[in-house]
Parts: structure tokens; C-alpha cells; sequence
């Protein structure tokens, strides 16, 4: 009978039906979602909570970042009206809150104390208040196509929720529904929307400012159960593919992997694709994000690591140049990248890193160096093409 419906029916209309259908199911079993579920994947906190609890690296790097957010949380909440530019006291108090967001997050999970979930819901109910009311930046750059509103400029808000939407995905099993609803429609609904439909030529921007800002849009996506707003961040916001995080991927690196900024902006943009990648994977493992053109995302990050000497990268473009394979982006890139291929030598790079990720990737870093498993990572004379097929000059 219901084919015999169909047989009537235009061929589009049936198609948009099916389509609606998949869709309403994969929203159904994305509300239903166990968090956290974007870089820290829940299937890894069992093992994080219990390495927590004995001897090694991993431990030692939680006990420093829970000391820092419990001196932080000590003191009272300020989220204050954006009034200053890059560097400014309120510019870089919206840095230091995203930042004790995540970080209060993770601590929660691993310890279960409510009082860190509890921070970051205060403080994420401080910017539901204050999020609606804000004009565009007062210190943003005139005739800019991109200005913010906690900030200057929208990548900075970008970057700003990238790390919210995992600081709130780290909570989220804590909240009541009353709580859920108050944050959504205050903060992550509008600044969502702030961001892709009011902000369209930066979201469709293939270029480091849309990678952040797609990112933080899918991230956020996930987080709320919203799979249209990742599908607009993975194929723009017509969802046509001409914007994109996947057209970011196909055309801002060369075939080996070489950024087209350089390397100094290699490591910076290597932080959003990477962490959505990762968020990706741990939401829809069927789109096999890391085998995306040949691999590009892990060609990348180990090209990031060529592109450097003596632990310094190349100062091409507008670099600065003390920036080095310790930066926080190319951490977070070789820690996932070990996560996935177990590359012995990625090892050598983490441990003059000197830094551990709390995340299961990096408690899987922290356990093969404890083991003593590093081999050397080998540097090589190489050459890398320059654009999207490699031909514009390198």
C-alpha cells in the first residue's frame, strides 16, 4: 500500500520525505547521545579516572591543571562587556574563561565533583545573561566583513567556542533540564547563529577564519543535537559544498600537506581541523574523516613537525618567530595523531613537546612514553608543492 503511494507521488517529494525521515532519526539518536563525545570520547574517561589515581605523567598533568582551576575557582566569576581589542583586559579575561571552562570541565569528569560542574554552569549562565545583549565589538576594525562580539573579531569568537562547546559537553550530564535550556537559548543558539547565517562570507571563507568557525559551529552541532548546523559547517551553509570545513581541506593543502600561509600558520590552523576531526570521528566514525583525501589531516600535522629547525618553525608569512613545535595546536595534533596511527616516532616529537594532553589520546601519549616506547622521528629533505594540487610553486 505504502508503495503503491509512492508510485503516485513526484519523485523529488518522495526523496525530500526520505530525507526528512533520516534526518528526524539521527536527530532522535543524537539527543539520545552519552557525553562527552567530541575530543574526550566517554569510552576513554574509565581509563583516565583510573590513571588519575596512580603513578605517571598522565596524573601528574592533571594534578597541575586541577590546581590551577582550583585557585581559579576560588575567586569569584567575572565575565565582563567586551570593550577592548586584541590584548586588552576583557579581550584576554574571554580567553582565560574559555580556557577554566574546559579545564574545570575535564576535572569534573574525572573527579565527579560537582563543584567544578557547578563553575562551569555559573559561569556559562553569566554569558547566556550577557551574550543577547551584545552589539557588534565597539574595537572592531571598520570595514571589516568579520567583527564579533566578545570579541573583536570573530575568529576569536570562534576560537572562544571550540573550547566552550567542549567545556559544556564535559558538564552536560550534570545539568538539569531547566539549566540545558537557559544556557542553549541564551549563549549557544544565538552565537551559533551570530556565527554562520548572520556571518555568511566568513563561514563559507575557505580559509584559516572559516576552519575555526566551522568548527566551532559542527562542535557545537553535536553538543545540542543540531545535525543540520554540522552539515552546514562540513558543506557550507547551503550546504552545496563550495563552503566548508571539507572544501578548507580539499583546497588550503597542498597534496603532501603544506599549508598555504605558511608554516607558522600551519600550527595555528592545524588546531580546528584537527579537534573536528577528532569530534567527528567520535560522533560519525562513518564518514572516515582521517582517511579524507588520502589522509590530508595527518599528512598535515607530521608536515607541520618537517616544517620546522631546532624545534622552531620556518618564519615564512607574518610569523613569530619563537613559535615552536611546542605550541599548544601542535600538542593537541600529535597527540591525536598518535591516537590513531601509533606512530612510535610521534613520540619523539610529544616528549620534547614536554607537555601532556587530558584527553584518551593523550593518556595513550602518556603511557607509551612512561613505557619507554619513543623511536626517533626522522627528519627529511623534502619537498612540498604549494596549493591545492601542489603546483603553485612551494
Amino acid at each position: 500500500m505504502l508503495y503503491a503511494y509512492f508510485k503516485t507521488m513526484n519523485i523529488n517529494v518522495v526523496a525530500r520525505f526520505l530525507i526528512g525521515v533520516s534526518l528526524v532519526l539521527t536527530s532522535i539518536n543524537s539527543s539520545a547521545r552519552t557525553t562527552p563525545n567530541l575530543v574526550i570520547n566517554h569510552a576513554d574517561v574509565p581509563a583516565m579516572k583510573k590513571a588519575i589515581a596512580e603513578k605517571g605523567s598522565f596524573a601528574t598533568a592533571f594534578e597541575a591543571v586541577k590546581k590551577k582551576v582550583d585557585a581559579q575557582i576560588a575567586l569569584a566569576i567575572n565575565v565582563p562587556v567586551p570593550k577592548d581589542s586584541g590584548g586588552g583586559f576583557t579581550h584576554e579575561r574571554h580567553k582565560k574563561n574559555y580556557r577554566l571552562m574546559y579545564d574545570a570541565g575535564i576535572v569534573y569528569q574525572l573527579t565527579q565533583n560537582e563543584i567544578y560542574a557547578n563553575y562551569v554552569r555559573d559561569m556559562l549562565f553569566s554569558y547566556a545573561e550577557l551574550y543577547p545583549t551584545l552589539p557588534l565589538h565597539p574595537k572592531r576594525k571598520k570595514g571589516k566583513t568579520n567583527p564579533g562580539k566578545l570579541f573583536w573579531q570573530s575568529l576569536n569568537e570562534a576560537v572562544w567556542l571550540v573550547y566552550t562547546s567542549q567545556a559544556y559537553d564535559l558538564v552536560l550530564s550534570s545539568l538539569s533540564a531547566d539549566d540545558k535550556a537557559k544556557i542553549e537559548a541564551g549563549l549557544f543558539r544565538p552565537i551559533v547563529k551570530f556565527l554562520s547565517v548572520e556571518s555568511p562570507k566568513t563561514f563559507n571563507k575557505v580559509h584559516n577564519h572559516g576552519t575555526w568557525i566551522t568548527a566551532a559551529v559542527g562542535m557545537t552541532g553535536y553538543v545540542l543535537g543540531e545535525l543540520e548546523w554540522v552539515e552546514q559547517a562540513l558543506y557550507g551553509l547551503d550546504k552545496s559544498g563550495k563552503g566548508g570545513f571539507l572544501r578548507q581541506l580539499d583546497e588550503l593543502f597542498s597534496p603532501q600537506g603544506y599549508y598555504n600561509e605558511g608554516p607558522y600558520y600551519q600550527r595555528y590552523a592545524l588546531m580546528p581541523f584537527v579537534t573536528f576531526a577528532k569530534a567527528i570521528q567520535s560522533n560519525q566514525p562513518e564518514r572516515k574523516i582521517f582517511e579524507y583525501r588520502d589522509g590530508i589531516i595527518l599528512k598535515a600535522i607530521d608536515t607541520t613537525i618537517q616544517l620546522s629547525y631546532n624545534k622552531l618553525f620556518f618564519p615564512i608569512n607574518d610569523a613569530i618567530k619563537s613559535k615552536g613545535i611546542d605550541t599548544i595546536e601542535l600538542v593537541n595534533g600529535v597527540t591525536i595523531a598518535y591516537g590513531i596511527t601509533k606512530d612510535t616516532a610521534l613520540l619523539d616529537i610529544a616528549e620534547q613537546q614536554g607537555q601532556i594532553i587530558l584527553t584518551g589520546d593523550g593518556l595513550k601519549v602518556a603511557q607509551a612514553l612512561d613505557a619507554g616506547l619513543s623511536t626517533p622521528y626522522k627528519f627529511k629533505s623534502m619537498a612540498f608543492g604549494d596549493g591545492a594540487d601542489g603546483n603553485k610553486v612551494g
